[in-house]
């Protein structure tokens, strides 16, 4: 069996690199070698944190995600293939994954202002419902009903793969009537948007309870926001045991009627009024066509290529490093070392009586590659942190490594909990079928080689330190400051956030110009060393969530934010960022909160009021819209505000009031374009089509990246019965938005 210098042993696998971390567990690659040398191909195991081993609560789940995603062959359902025990330390053997989860792909459309398509979301939808559909329709061995339900269908536990596959991931909170749950009984599970109002009242719940799931997924997609929000998490809750969700053609007008009541017959209160199952649910989505056309496998490993180009995307990148990591990549293989056959026996495994007994037998499997992370700097093991970087195995990953952490028990601090690569004793399984690690042993060459490479190491750092610029911090952040170029920018910068003589309020400032310069990357890794400095500094928790929030680090721009707002309670910045944070998310209702919080503190402040105004009518909570910019506009006649005001007056019905609001705005600012398209919405409510007409086309004159006008002016001229109108909008709409066309040409017709 070859090894490697970084490569460490988990059972039968051979582990050569760290490609996530999360909350609960770490994810390596891994290979598995049988007894005569044979390996197979490469697979994910996943491990629990170190510091989580013990806790009992969570060993449980780590084991009912095994035990239950197990019970299920599918291939819209990522395959387990082994469950083992490294000492008394359980691991998960499990199919690799490449791909994004469903809610990257939605967050990055939303990045580039758009909305994943229909027909990508629709089959992704479809194929997710198969698998999950599938394991609630598991038998065990007797053929007994195992009524599996996974409790947290979710985007992030929907994986797209780069090659099309879709697949449910992460049953770590699924019950099974015959295996059990994987927490405590009478606890809230999964993300609450998508709870099912049984599961709010704490009623026992079946597989319709993921079928409500879909169908928030669904409404989603057709209205672009959730079906149920609100300002706090219990007045989301309330709303969704209500179950009065709006018509998603409440929002969107072209909306196929078919579809919207495939979509509200999933989001029922009644568990009995949804769908008898997701069977029915996907035939009744393939059967509208149209419009709804679900899109095929190719159509959707085009669309991730799209929106992460393999050549330009770190994390299949970072993927691609990880494979070489594999002493097994490339090449002629090494000849396997023969087991000793006089090593020493393997110690006893004790397993904890609390855990339940499992024998999962190795399950053949299409191994897809794998799913990286997408920060290059290894957590460190009290603190692994996560980002929602990619999904690997069930979790949002981050920080990948070639060296996991230590864990209790250890040699050393640097010591992995792992086989030794010299280890010449195979991994057997114990009466249980539960793979076992053997003894290890120190490699006197590896230690050897260790202190050569430790003090050629500290030779280099020496010469650097002696042969280091003697410019001063203060001196090249001013060069950075007046240089021109974005890259000569971060040349200069480069490595200030080691110099010791940089000052606090210089790396702050190094921080702004490395985020102007789109050096995003770079402004993290100065703010992490700014932080490591001057750990008090509330500037440097903000420069690093605002370098985060560029990245999509959602978790450590969170993380960031909170020390912040620990740091200085009464700074409207982190709650503005997170604000802004919760946007890019696509999370509104989230934004409005963190807005909330601000306006609570400082109403009367220029940032705070306006935009928190303009989020709460963007949400439909029109009197609340409506008092806060009320106050802001009697003491600020902020043309934006004034603008926002007057279409929540028109959709309160209060035309002639939104008429006389419009109008002052565009006094104000007559070229706010958004004004002109409101007050064609209310010439049009008041009979006056020509006007509306005028106020459309200046819209459009003004903002011509902006579809709206030029739709509003088509269902105009249809309504009105003007076909030569409507095909002359048409083919404008064709020539500026080609990729939107059809949706935009199906609104044509709303008016007829």
């Amino acid at each position: 069996m070859e090894s490697g210098p970084n490569t460490y042993w988990v059972g039968r696998y051979r582990l050569s690199a760290r490609i996530a971390t999360g909350g609960m567990a770490e994810v390596y690659l891994g290979r598995r070698f049988e007894d005569d040398g044979a390996r197979g191909p490469a697979v994910a195991v996943k491990r629990l944190m170190p510091h989580l081993a013990s806790d009992r609560r969570v060993v449980q789940m780590f084991l009912n995600e095994a035990r239950i995603t197990a019970q299920v062959r599918h291939p819209n359902v990522v395959s387990i293939l082994e469950l083992g025990m490294e000492g008394t330390e359980p691991f998960i053997a499990m199919e690799l994954l490449e791909g994004r989860s469903f809610a990257e792909l939605r967050q990055e459309a939303a990045e580039r202002g758009q909305r994943v398509p229909l027909g990508i979301t629709l089959r992704v939808l479809v194929e997710a419902c198969r698998g999950l559909d599938a394991a609630h329709r598991a038998v065990d061995e007797a053929g007994r009903p195992l009524r599996i339900v996974h409790r947290d269908f979710t985007p992030d536990n929907i994986h797209v793969g780069v090659n099309g596959a879709v697949k449910v991931i992460d049953f770590g909170i699924a019950k099974a009537d015959a295996l059990g749950a994987g927490t405590e009984p009478g606890v809230l599970k999964g993300k609450f948007f998508y709870m099912s109002p049984e599961m709010i009242a704490g009623k026992p719940v079946d597989h319709r309870a993921d079928l409500f799931a879909a169908g928030v997924m669904l409404y989603e997609q057709l209205c672009g926001r959730r079906p149920f929000t609100g300002m706090t998490a219990e007045e989301v809750l309330g709303r969704i045991a209500e179950g009065r969700a709006r018509p998603p053609t409440a929002f969107d007008p072209s909306v196929p009627a078919a579809l919207e009541l495939v979509c509200l017959t999933a989001l029922q209160r009644d568990p009995a009024a949804r769908f008898d199952s997701l069977e029915s649910f996907i035939d009744a989505i393939e059967a509208i066509g149209g419009q709804a056309e679900v899109a095929t496998g190719e159509q959707v490993a085009a669309y991730v290529d799209t929106l992460f180009p393999p050549d330009r995307d770190p994390k299949r990148q970072a993927l691609r490093r990880a494979r070489m990591a594999d002493p097994s990549h490339g090449g002629t293989p090494p000849i396997p070392r023969a087991f000793d056959p006089n090593a020493a026996p393997h110690n006893a495994m004790t397993v904890p009586a609390a855990w339940p007994k499992v024998f999962l037998p190795d399950v053949g499997a299409t191994l897809h590659g794998g799913e990286p992370p997408d920060s290059v700097r290894p957590p460190t093991p009290t603190s692994p942190g996560s980002t929602e970087a990619a999904t690997v195995t069930g979790f949002r990953a981050s920080s990948p490594g070639v060296v996991p952490p230590s864990r209790p028990g250890s040699a050393t601090d640097s010591t992995p909990p792992a086989r030794n690569p010299t280890d010449s004793t195979p991994p057997t399984r114990n009466d249980s079928g539960i793979t076992q690690g053997g003894p290890r042993r120190r490699s006197r060459w590896g230690l050897v080689l260790g202190g050569v490479l430790g003090l050629a190491a500290l030779g280099a750092g020496g010469t650097w330190y002696l042969t280091r610029t003697e410019s001063s911090p203060t001196e090249r952040l001013a060069k950075a400051q007046a240089a021109d170029a974005p890259t000569a920018k971060v040349s200069l910068l480069s490595g200030l956030g080691e110099d010791t003589r940089a000052t606090a309020e210089e790396l702050a400032q190094a921080g702004t110009v490395l985020l102007t310069a789109g050096a995003h990357f770079k402004a993290l890794e100065l703010a992490e060393a700014y932080v490591a400095r001057f750990p008090k500094d509330v500037e440097a928790h903000l420069l690093a969530a605002r370098a985060a929030t560029e990245l999509n680090r959602g978790k450590r721009a969170e993380r960031a934010l909170d020390e912040a707002l620990t740091l200085a309670p009464k700074d409207l910045r982190p709650s503005l960022m997170l604000a802004d944070l919760r946007e890019r998310q696509g999370d509104l209702p989230g934004a409005v909160a963190a807005l909330a919080k601000a306006y609570a503190q400082k109403p009367g402040v220029a940032r705070v009021a306006p935009r928190y105004g303009r989020m709460l009518s963007q949400n439909g909570r029109l009197d609340e819209a409506a008092s806060v910019l009320s106050a802001w506009t009697r003491e600020h006649d902020d043309a934006a505000s004034l603008a926002e005001l007057g279409f929540v007056r028109f959709r309160q019905e209060r035309v002639d009031e939104a008429a006389a609001l419009l109008k002052r705005a565009l006094r104000k600012d007559g070229k706010l374009a958004v004004a002109h398209y409101y007050l064609g919405a209310v010439l049009f409510r008041q009979g006056d089509s020509t006007g509306a007409e005028r106020a459309y086309r200046e819209a459009d004159r003004l903002a011509p990246e902006d579809p709206r006008a030029l739709a509003a002016r088509c269902q105009l001229h249809a309504h009105g019965g003007n076909e030569t109108a409507v095909a002359e909008v048409k083919r404008t709409l064709e020539e500026r938005f080609p990729e939107r066309a059809n949706v935009l040409a199906a609104e044509c017709k709303a008016g007829n």
